[in-house]
């Protein structure tokens, strides 16, 4: 990274090539952690977050301020820092925390009195085309709509109004609940699923004409998935169809760029397909439209990623050749209300017209009459009276917080743990005296917890409190209980800091009595890869891949790459092989090492790699697949349970195609 341009160089050829952006941070390296826990600078090129928020975050700010739209995203591959960047981990905050802090402080500083300021909140997430409201705790999945003066809109989002930015923390906290907890039960990590932050800042006065006055800007700042995953079949020779099931959003959005690109540098106009997902509909006035809009390319140093890097930088050189035209979205708000019900009459004239005609009433025109009277009552409810509600709700919500955090400060308590980090630690589950069950649904005897995720029963496994001792027992033999890395089918004693994997996804870290937590730093140790390689050892890797080759250099450096390859795929076929039994499919899947002459991307003398061996039980044919093409086919299999779960059933006509490739195997 020099200024404002950006150096890649072929670890295979040493061959290099430059890209120029408007800013290039690096922070990879050269910093330290002060007492307080902020990463601060050693060298003068490490870029903290406070610099990318004064060049970044504070444009996104002034531009609310003036009245446009405005809209930051991050992309790039997972790991390399999108989320970091975005909101932060702990103390270090991102862009989207800092954003909401100096958006309220600047309110406060403000000396117009006459002048009304108002600030909503909203937070969705998408994953597989699907839109989940982050701050509502129905997980119904929402639609988005159209409407001739919004555009695209999500219909029955929540809008919280706050009124500083210690109520948009405690909606981000809660929100990463959600999160988290969706993310169990759809298998998934934060890193597979975009999050669409949405802040709405009015500025209402009164003009030189004595109208009263509404200035608004909508600020979208996103979180976009992970993008290896929109590339990741060129590895595979696999058809199209399945790369593009891996995550749709991402190819549209880039097909989106692409047109929007050729259309500013002045080629043969091409249609823009933002009606091909759901995140380009969203994004559409963020990406080609009236917003003003910054995009955060995030890139992996490492070698192996090198390609993906490259793919990266392509994308966002792509991207800074699009030009929008942002205006200020000022108007009376009397010409608002006015605006709305004249649209409301022609609709009704439309609807009443359908009637006498004897037809059906058009489902489409009665959800935009709905969706106008909705933002009319929206203008006309006092902004008081919006704050009084949303006061109420938190209080109801704060009551039930309270609760919980007492729990935990007196009894022993389960931690999740997820492959993000920024998911993990979030939802705890106390354990108080008496009997504890667990379970996708409600024990009506005990204490329920209620717990979601592939391979979970109705009532999974018990946690008995006796006030001095823990003890957790499997409540049927199909009930897959894990501590430590070894399975258990009886009755079992828990110590302090023991982890716990429930089903094929589900892991908790066991946090003791008050008295056992001396030492709160050593529970930071057992993250999602501590619990993946301890796994991986109770299978017997270390013997495996360990000792008698240590001390051989390269070959050493390679068993740890295919170490590591075996821990990232193992929790993956658990997840397969729990759908195959959930879809009653008779496929079983298993992780296998594979001894092979050949080399990797980069030249390396490759002795061995994962592959999964793919075993149908009834006709006991056997498949062997490499690593990307099950991480490929994974992804359809998703589809296929994610169908199954919400209708019951497996779509016909997919079956018969051949989508289903758990029947299909070749």
């Amino acid at each position: 990274m020099n200024g404002s341009q950006t150096v890649i160089t072929d670890p295979a050829t040493g061959n290099t090539k430059m890209f120029g952006f408007d800013q290039s941070y690096w922070s990879h390296d050269g910093f330290k952690e002060d007492d307080n826990g902020i990463y601060q600078g050693t060298d003068s090129s490490y870029a903290d977050q406070r610099r990318v928020f004064n060049d970044l975050g504070q444009g996104v700010l002034n531009n609310a301020w003036a009245g446009y739209n405005a809209a930051l995203f991050a992309y790039g591959q997972t790991g390399a820092g999108k989320s970091y960047s975005m909101v932060g981990y702990g103390i270090n905050r991102g862009i989207v925390p800092i954003t909401c802090d100096e958006l309220f402080t600047a309110i406060s500083k403000n000396e117009d009195k006459e002048r009304q300021y108002q600030v909503s909140f909203s937070m969705l997430e998408i994953y597989n085309e699907k839109v989940r409201d982050l701050l509502s705790k129905d997980s119904k999945n929402l639609t988005v709509r159209q409407s001739p003066k919004q555009g695209f809109y999500v219909e029955n989002l929540k809008q919280t109004p706050v009124q500083n930015y210690k109520e948009i923390e405690r909606l981000m906290d809660q929100g990463t609940k959600n999160r988290t907890t969706a993310s169990t039960n759809m298998n998934a990590t934060s890193s597979r699923s975009h999050m669409v932050i949405t802040v709405r800042f009015k500025q209402v006065f009164i003009n030189a004409s004595g109208e009263s006055t509404t200035k608004s800007s909508e600020i979208n700042l996103v979180d976009l998935a992970g993008s290896e995953r929109a590339s990741s079949t060129g590895a595979t020779g696999d058809r199209l169809k399945e790369g593009s099931a891996i995550n749709q959003s991402l190819s549209t959005l880039g097909n989106v760029i692409s047109a929007l690109a050729d259309n500013s540098s002045g080629k043969k106009k091409v249609m823009v397909p933002y009606r091909n997902s759901v995140l380009t509909k969203l994004l559409q006035n963020a990406l080609g439209g009236n917003s003003k809009t910054i995009m955060i390319a995030a890139l992996s140093p490492a070698d192996i990623n090198y390609e993906e890097t490259l793919s990266t930088l392509r994308y966002a050189d792509r991207a800074k050749k699009i030009k929008n035209n942002a205006v200020v979205n000022e108007s009376p708000t009397d010409r608002l209300i006015r605006e709305l019900k004249e649209e409301n009459a022609r609709l009704m004239a439309k609807l009443q017209g359908q009637d006498r005609g004897g037809k059906g009433r058009d489902e489409e025109l009665e959800r935009m009459l709905q969706e106008n009277v909705r933002q009319m009552s929206d203008i006309q409810m006092t902004w008081e009276k919006k704050l009084e509600e949303a006061r109420r709700e938190w209080e109801q919500s704060q009551a039930q917080v309270s609760k919980e955090d007492m729990m935990i400060k007196e009894h022993p308590y389960l931690q999740n743990v997820n492959e993000d980090p920024y998911l993990s630690g979030v939802v705890k589950h106390a354990l108080p005296p008496g009997n504890n069950y667990l379970g996708n649904s409600k024990s009506e005897t005990g204490n329920s917890i209620f717990i979601r995720g592939l391979g979970i029963l109705a009532c999974h496994v018990v946690m008995s409190n006796s006030g001095t001792e823990i003890s957790i027992e499997p409540v049927s033999p199909d009930a897959k209980v894990v501590i430590n890395g070894q399975q258990i089918m009886v009755k079992t004693p828990l110590q302090h800091l023991d982890r716990l994997m429930l089903g094929s996804n589900c892991l908790f870290l066991y946090v003791g009595y008050p008295a056992d937590r001396v030492n709160q730093e050593e529970m930071k140790q057992y993250s999602y890869d501590f619990f993946q390689q301890e796994l991986a050892q109770s299978q017997g890797m270390t013997t495996l891949l360990g000792t008698p080759r240590l001390g051989e250099g390269a070959n050493e450096a390679m068993d740890k790459l295919v170490f590591q390859d075996f821990v990232q795929l193992m929790p993956k076929v658990d997840e397969v092989n729990a759908m195959s039994k959930d879809m009653n499919k008779a496929m079983t899947f298993q992780p296998i090492i594979k001894n092979l002459a050949s080399h990797d991307s980069l030249g390396n003398n490759k002795e061995m790699e994962v592959e999964v061996l793919v075993t149908n039980t009834l006709t006991n044919q056997v498949w062997m697949w490499s690593k990307a093409k099950f991480i490929n086919r994974k992804f359809l299999i998703e589809e296929l349970y994610q169908q199954y779960m919400e209708e019951g059933k497996l779509d016909v006509e997919q079956v018969s195609s051949g989508e289903d490739v758990l029947s299909n195997i070749h």
